[in-house]
């Protein structure tokens, strides 16, 4: 302890220490996980809104294009992007976490040109694409769809969870 340091701040500053690591990161980490995947309605939820995402993407963007045009078709589309999105995709983020954090965030583009890629293999043929940087296009605008969807629907968490404010005599 320093010499003019007093008992309270020593004891204060212990106080503060084993709270940070009462709750690390990991802790938050894992009950995000688990309140996630143990909530179906909010998987059912992102499965909708990646699907829709994609169909307008693949529909609107020049470069990509369906070759179907069937309602049932899309209902597929967008259920296999969906689930590409909810168990493929994060999997690729863990793995590709140094580039992530390294280009800030910028690797997200590319890592959904590849889910646009792989939905085009797994559908057969069924989407086209004219290149890599219609993929990439493609992977921006999904992207980008799809969080606006995921906002507007309520399956991201607000960045900020205010609490109201008690007053004081209660």
């Amino acid at each position: 302890m320093a010499t003019g340091a007093s008992p309270a701040t020593a004891e204060l500053a212990s106080v503060d220490a084993a709270r940070v690591h009462q709750y690390s990161l990991s802790d938050v980490a894992r009950g995000r996980l688990r309140r996630d995947f143990g909530n179906w309605r909010l998987w059912l939820v992102r499965v909708v809104t990646n699907g829709l995402a994609v169909v307008i993407t693949v529909a609107v963007l020049p470069g990509l294009g369906f070759d179907g045009y069937y309602l049932g078709f899309f209902v597929l589309t967008g259920l296999i992007f969906g689930l590409l999105n909810a168990f493929i995709k994060p999997l690729i983020q863990f793995f590709a976490l140094r580039y992530l954090v390294v280009s800030y965030g910028l690797i997200v583009v590319i890592i959904n040109a590849l889910m646009l890629y792989l939905l085009a293999l797994i559908l057969g043929g069924e989407i086209t694409f004219r290149g890599f940087f219609a993929l990439l296009a493609g992977g921006f605008v999904v992207g980008t769809l799809g969080l606006v969807f995921d906002t507007v629907a309520g399956a991201n968490p607000p960045i900020l969870d205010r609490q109201p404010e008690r007053e004081a005599g209660a």
